[in-house]
């Protein structure tokens, strides 16, 4: 794989961010592809145990693998990402953070997985799959974009089984979706045999149907699921609510 080419990057316009209180810095593209509050609050449920091997499946510029470390100072993460470009943002936030000991990253396709990805090596994988199913709306006329929010050649089920293959026996996966994708995410779930699953539904506002769900569930376990309480993101003033608000400015735990 090509080294990174800061040559490449100074002809892409890039903004500099800070997220979860300024513990790290994210460089992302200034328009088309951006990092919302789903993989910043993906990556505050991850529960990371001493020396535990964590995958960030389709990790685009690293923004869920660097809340996680920037909450975790213990934290070692793999990220694996198709775009090149994404790819190499990455890398430069790797460098600005200093994180060279503690992430990797690999450019390649959950399609056709790596061979420096072995099955069933990582304790955890956590991961943000596009939302659209291929061919549903309109897509962004900026192909990154397009691909990290509408399907490819890589389906929902593609990126579950990927997570699934990669993950050790009674490792643990947790995935951020819509809410009216559920269904396709349990069955899946189910088929593989994975089970103590918690849904932890994300409700925009008090009253209003769940948008997003967090999804969490053991390869080879077979506790039944349960439906947890849930987060409501904002108060009546469209604000956060404080646990959310903690999740996203502060690097705190969101307990699902």
């Amino acid at each position: 794989m090509p080294e990174l080419s800061l040559n490449l990057l100074e002809n892409f316009d890039l903004t500099e961010d800070e997220f979860i209180g300024g513990k790290v810095t994210v460089f992302q593209p200034a328009k088309g592809y951006r990092a919302g509050i789903d993989a910043v609050l993906l990556a505050a449920t991850i529960d990371v145990k001493s020396d535990e091997k964590i995958l960030d499946l389709g990790s685009g510029v690293g923004t869920a693998g660097l809340c996680l470390m920037g909450r975790v100072p213990e934290a070692k993460v793999t990220g694996l990402e198709l775009q090149t470009v994404l790819f190499q943002i990455a890398q430069k936030n790797k460098q600005t953070n200093q994180l060279e000991d503690r992430w990797s990253l690999i450019n390649g396709d959950l399609l056709q997985l790596p061979d420096d990805l072995p099955l069933g090596s990582f304790d955890q994988v956590m991961c943000n799959p596009p939302f659209m199913p291929k061919g549903t709306s309109h897509g962004s006329p900026d192909p990154i974009k397009l691909l990290a929010n509408h399907e490819g050649d890589a389906t929902l089920r593609d990126w579950m089984l990927a997570a699934l293959k990669l993950v050790k026996h009674k490792g643990v996966i947790t995935i951020i979706h819509r809410a009216d994708r559920l269904d396709e995410i349990l069955s899946v779930f189910r088929e593989k045999k994975a089970g103590a699953i918690e849904v932890c539904p994300l409700w925009p506002y008090e009253g209003q149907p769940a948008k997003r769900v967090i999804v969490r569930a053991r390869r080879g376990i077979s506790k039944p699921m349960i439906i947890t309480a849930g987060h409501k993101l904002h108060k009546t003033d469209g604000s956060y609510t404080d646990i959310i608000d903690g999740a996203l400015r502060r690097g705190e735990v969101l307990p699902l």
